[in-house]
C-alpha cells in the first residue's frame, strides 16, 4: 500500500496562494475623501474615525443614488459640479436653476402641498434667512460637516466657519465688489481716490448711480458706504445731480461712453463684458475700501430632505478645497476659503491685504431702503 506524503513547503505555498486568491476577490475599496483632507488629518488622533464614517457616509450615499439641488449659480457651474460630483463618487446632481424670487416661491409651494423634493439649497443669504428659514424649512448644518479640513477655521477667510445669522446657512462665497468704474479717457489716475472726491464740484452732473431705491447692487453700494461715510456724505452727493438707472447694462455703457465718466455701483458682469470689448473703462477700490458679496453663493440644507446621506456628501465635498476650486474656476469668483487659487480671476476681485473689505449687513436693509428713498427718491421724480 502506498502511502502520499505532502511536504512542509508545499502546504505553505498552498496557502499562499489561497490567501492571494481571497484578497483579489474582496470587495473594492470605499471612496476615499477629498486628498486635501486624507493628507492634511491622516496623522491626527481622530483620522480613523472620521474616515470610516466618511467610508460609511458614501455608501449610504450611493444607495439613495442622487442629490436634488435648488440653485442660483450660472449653467457652467451646474455643469461642472453634475460633471465631477458624478465621476468622483457616483452620484447623481440634480441641479434646477431659478432666480432669487423664483427659488423660495417654488419650495415653499412644495412645503404646502406636503411635498419635499428638494436637498439643498444654493441661493443668495435673503433667500435663506428672510424666507426659507423662518418658514421652519431648514436645518443646522454644523452637524453635516463631516471633513477636517472643512471645520478647520483656518482655511476660511477672517478664520472662521462663514456662518451667517444662525447656522442654518454657511456663505462660501466672500468676493469683491467694485464699488466705482470710470471713464478712463475722461478721469485721470488719482483723481478719485476717495468717495469723498466725488463731492469736488467738477463732478456735478457727471455721475451715474445703479439705482439703489430698487434693491441689489446698488443697495448694497448704499449700505456699505453710509455706514463709512454716514448719511451726510449721501445727501451731498445727492446734491451732485447724479444720474439713476435700474438697467444694469445701460449704466456701465453710460460710462463706457462717456455719458457719464464715473459710475458707482456697477454689476460685475456688464462691467467685465465692456472690458473685454476694448471700452476705456477703470475699476476703483476708493481709499475708503470696499465691500464684499456673498452672491449667490450661500448653501443650507432642507430639513425634510429626501437624501440626506446624499445631500451630507455633497455638502462637505461642496465645501472642501476641491469643491470650491472647482466652484470658483466655473463662476469665476472667488471664495471664503483662502486655500483656493485666484490665478483664473482679475486683480480688482481678489481680496487684498491693507485694503478694508465691509460685508454688506442684510440686518439693517429696513433702515437702509428708508434712508436711501429718502436721500436719492426726490431726484427720481
Amino acid at each position: 500500500m502506498k502511502t502520499s506524503f505532502i511536504s512542509p513547503t508545499y502546504i505553505a505555498l498552498l496557502i499562499l496562494a489561497l490567501a492571494s486568491l481571497l484578497s483579489g476577490c474582496a470587495a473594492p475599496a470605499q471612496q476615499a475623501a477629498p486628498a486635501t483632507a486624507t493628507k492634511t488629518n491622516r496623522s491626527t488622533e481622530g483620522a480613523v474615525s472620521w474616515q470610516e464614517e466618511w467610508e460609511q457616509l458614501a455608501r449610504d450615499a450611493r444607495k439613495e443614488g442622487n442629490v436634488t439641488l435648488y440653485a442660483m449659480f450660472t449653467a457652467p457651474t451646474r455643469t461642472a459640479l453634475i460633471q465631477v460630483f458624478k465621476q468622483t463618487y457616483g452620484i447623481d446632481l440634480d441641479v434646477t436653476i431659478g432666480r432669487a424670487t423664483e427659488i423660495p416661491e417654488r419650495a415653499l409651494r412644495e412645503n404646502r402641498a406636503g411635498l419635499n423634493l428638494a436637498d439643498v439649497v444654493i441661493a443668495g443669504r435673503s433667500t435663506a434667512l428672510t424666507t426659507l428659514n423662518p418658514a421652519g424649512l431648514l436645518t443646522s448644518l454644523e452637524p453635516l460637516l463631516l471633513l477636517p479640513e472643512v471645520k478647520d477655521p483656518e482655511v476660511w477667510w477672517q478664520k472662521k466657519l462663514p456662518y451667517l445669522e444662525d447656522n442654518t446657512t454657511l456663505a462660501f462665497n466672500a468676493y469683491v465688489q467694485t464699488p466705482m468704474v470710470v471713464n478712463t479717457d475722461m478721469v485721470k489716475q488719482g483723481e478719485l481716490s476717495s468717495m469723498k472726491d466725488l463731492l469736488n464740484p467738477r463732478w456735478k452732473g457727471k455721475i451715474t448711480i445703479n439705482d439703489p431705491t430698487v434693491g441689489g447692487q446698488g443697495l448694497s453700494w448704499f449700505s456699505v458706504f453710509s455706514e463709512l461715510l454716514g448719511y451726510d456724505f449721501m445727501r451731498a452727493l445727492a446734491k451732485m445731480d447724479p444720474a439713476f438707472t435700474a438697467d444694469r447694462r445701460l449704466h456701465v455703457e453710460w460710462v463706457a461712453k462717456g455719458k457719464y465718466p464715473v459710475g458707482l455701483a456697477p454689476m460685475d458682469a456688464e462691467l467685465a463684458e465692456f472690458i473685454k470689448a476694448g471700452a476705456p473703462l477703470g475699476a476703483i477700490i476708493p481709499e475708503e475700501g470696499s465691500y464684499l458679496s456673498h452672491g449667490a453663493g450661500v448653501v443650507s440644507f432642507f430639513a425634510k430632505a429626501p437624501h440626506p446621506n446624499a445631500a451630507k456628501l455633497f455638502i462637505n465635498w461642496l465645501l472642501s478645497r476641491e469643491g470650491q476650486v472647482i466652484y470658483s474656476r466655473a463662476e469665476g469668483t472667488q471664495t471664503s476659503r483662502v486655500d483656493v487659487p485666484t490665478d483664473h480671476l482679475a486683480h480688482i476681485k481678489v481680496r487684498q491685504p491693507g485694503i478694508k473689505y465691509v460685508l454688506d449687513n442684510p440686518s439693517l436693509q429696513p433702515e437702509k431702503q428708508k434712508m436711501v428713498r429718502e436721500i436719492f427718491g426726490p431726484l427720481l421724480k
